[in-house]
């Protein structure tokens, strides 16, 4: 992104390509629709994004560490069959 201009106090004129805003708001591979001017992009969007795979993650870490001997009963178990798939 590249500021070109302050309109205001806290209001920017920027370049921004496509791709950036698709990286930002978690879009990526031509997923987010083509910008026409006049669209408007809440890019709170992009934080708002991030900030559920982080918690998402952590939860998940959560589950996994209060888990651990489940999930690696789990893991074993599944190691043992496709072993014994592998043999058949």
């Amino acid at each position: 992104m590249k500021i070109i201009a302050k309109v205001d106090d806290g209001v920017f004129v920027a370049q921004v390509s496509h791709t950036e805003i698709e990286k930002f708001m978690g879009l990526y591979y031509n997923n987010m629709d083509k910008i026409k001017v006049g669209d408007e992009i809440d890019l709170g969007k992009g934080y708002q994004f991030h900030n559920d795979t982080m918690n998402a993650l952590k939860k998940t870490n959560e589950f996994l560490q209060a888990n651990k001997t489940v999930v690696e009963a789990i893991t074993t178990g599944i190691t043992i069959a496709v072993k014994a798939l592998d043999k058949a």
